[in-house]
């Protein structure tokens, strides 16, 4: 293989340790292919009751409850669908910062999420976005596309601004089933856009995991005194003295927009999971895919 600076060795012996232990995990996941969501439908699993509705299927009536309670409930069953993992990956101007490069980081997270999504025998699309069309890969449900996954994760540079929602339009307009849908982002200059994708994708009824990328820097800059700041995915210079003060009210501003984030995300039906950079991406990945079911757990 040719020389790989962000899938060296190291990483590739991580990857396979990472399959092995997903292997084991998935031991209680179900049948290949498929996963429990957790969405309720009409599959054959039981999950809940609720009180009956006018309108409502009869068919699902629990008739014994009924017999002994005199309450109309209607039986809710876990949905099961077809495994079809979308990675929308982040690949504007701010991801190429941080202590920890973010845009290296989510780089390696999405690959990890491929492969054990494609060992899982899901099929995976992974689509970066900014204000700048990019070009999706497929893969089939096999694990062995590894190398093109890596190939073209290697190749994507992040610039420009985010452009969300232009993505997930295009996602609703081309998928006609539902699936997992694991966002890949640092949040930032997200916030005019994401309660409307993250509604759009709820529309969808695609079961989305907002995986917040948190560095260091971003959370806790070390700057102090007279500075130039420039915002890269925007134009423009600002000059500013950074004191003391400053520093704890940005602190103060950033913990108000990871709740907010994570707030939105919430009220969207999306599941919020943080991942600072500085972790493992192992750990992120293992959790985010026993979340999503495609792990058992």
């Amino acid at each position: 293989m040719a020389d790989r600076k962000l899938f060296d060795d190291d990483f590739l012996r991580r990857l396979q340790r990472l399959g092995v232990l997903a292997k084991r995990l998935s031991a209680g996941a179900g049948a290949p292919g498929q996963r429990r969501s957790h969405r309720l439908g009409d599959g054959l699993e039981f999950a809940d009751h609720r009180a009956y509705a006018p309108g409502d299927d009869i068919r699902f009536l629990d008739w014994p409850y009924y017999a002994r309670m005199e309450r109309l409930l209607l039986r809710l069953f876990h949905e099961h669908s077809e495994g079809a993992v979308t990675i929308l990956l982040d690949a504007s101007g701010s991801m190429s910062l941080g202590q920890t490069c973010k845009f290296d980081y989510a780089r390696r997270t999405a690959a990890a999420l491929a492969y054990v999504a494609m060992a899982s025998l899901d099929r995976v699309h992974i689509v970066p976005f900014s204000d700048t069309p990019h070009e999706g890969l497929r893969t089939g449900r096999s694990r062995g596309q590894i190398l093109q996954v890596l190939t073209f994760l290697e190749e994507l540079t992040a610039g420009g601004r985010t452009g969300l929602a232009r993505t997930i339009e295009a996602h609703a307009r081309s998928n006609d089933s539902t699936g997992t849908v694991m966002l890949l982002t640092d949040g930032i200059d997200l916030t005019d856009e994401l309660s409307a994708a993250l509604a759009l994708l709820n529309r969808h009824r695609d079961e989305v995991f907002f995986l917040h990328l948190v560095d260091r820097l971003d959370a806790e800059p070390s700057v102090l005194g007279p500075a130039q700041l420039s915002p890269i995915e925007t134009s423009g210079r600002l000059s500013l003295n950074v004191t003391e003060v400053v520093l704890s009210s940005y602190r103060q501003r950033w913990r108000e927009f990871v709740r907010g984030v994570e707030k939105t995300c919430l009220s969207r039906g999306a599941i919020y999971v943080q991942a600072p950079t500085r972790a493992p991406f192992e750990r992120l990945v293992l959790r985010a895919l026993q979340r999503a079911g495609v792990l058992g757990g």
